[in-house]
């Protein structure tokens, strides 16, 4: 089992361990309750369009690859992306899964393939990524990576977003990087800024820091987590690497992340707490 699937795995048991019963989901009258343990209340819900708001659609997808049975995730994505848990009150939040985006490159420093990390999961703006519980890492030997969020609205400006956060990576010694330690040697973290509504991530490719001769750590990996889930291995720096790097193709590692939810102004529609099934 490759190691994003085992963390799937992992990661849904233990969900599932810590939900509630079922029957404590508020959902709307005749929809499905839950998930592979887990819990759907409205406005998430599977299934007829009554069961949801718009924004708020989960599947319930078979998981063979990941030992059988069924796991929720987000509907009207670019690619699948696993749901951990969904929440209400107090804190209404969704807890999901995300590729890792990354570059590589050859012994002369020439980009072989990249994936920036940009999946569509947002498309009717329900959701804001949690600038709180969070957070920026960057692995890699000789790299500058950042995120960007909120987009200037008229007015001249150098800059077309309000907020810019990264960090630099670097180092020319196979033994610098330490297990443990992320203060920018073959690791860096950093706070993200508000009002994120995608995890795209920006990287500056061979032009500007150069990779040549940097065969002991030919990737540089990006990805939003939330703050408490990863610990900085060395071995990250080269065991992710895709087995053909002359051909693009994504990492076969996810990350947890953490989703504020809202119904905003462009969702349409109202219901009542009498209309749920509470």
């Amino acid at each position: 089992m490759s190691p994003s699937l085992l963390l799937l795995v992992l990661l849904l048991a233990a969900t599932a361990a810590a939900s509630t019963d079922d029957s404590s989901v508020s959902v709307m009258p005749g929809c499905q309750r839950s998930c592979g343990g887990v819990g759907i209340p409205y406005p998430f819900g599977i299934g007829d369009e009554a069961c949801f708001r718009q924004g708020f659609e989960i599947r319930c997808m078979n998981n063979g690859s990941a030992g059988g049975g069924e796991i929720p995730v987000l509907a009207r994505t670019n690619q699948t992306i696993p749901v951990l848990s969904l929440s209400v009150a107090p804190l209404p939040e969704a807890r999901v899964l995300l590729p890792v985006a990354w570059q590589c490159f050859n012994s002369t420093g020439g980009r072989t393939g990249f994936y920036p990390g940009n999946v569509n999961f947002n498309e009717a703006g329900v959701y804001r990524i949690s600038n709180i519980y969070n957070e920026l890492y960057v692995l890699g030997c000789n790299t500058l990576i950042y995120v960007k969020g909120v987009k200037n609205q008229g007015g001249a400006s150098r800059f077309n977003y309000k907020f810019y956060s990264g960090c630099v990576s670097v180092t020319n010694d196979t033994d610098d990087p330490q297990d443990g330690a992320c203060a920018g040697l073959g690791c860096c973290h950093v706070d993200i800024p508000p009002g994120l509504t995608d995890t795209t991530i920006s990287m500056f490719g061979d032009g500007y820091w150069s990779h040549a001769d940097q065969e002991f750590c030919p990737c540089d990996y990006a990805f939003i987590v939330e703050k408490g889930s990863y610990n900085f291995s060395a071995s990250d720096l080269t065991t992710h690497v895709p087995s053909n790097q002359t051909t693009p193709q994504r990492v076969d590692w996810s990350m947890p992340l953490r989703l504020d939810w809202a119904i905003r102004d462009s969702d349409s529609g109202s219901i009542s707490c009498a209309q749920a099934d509470i």
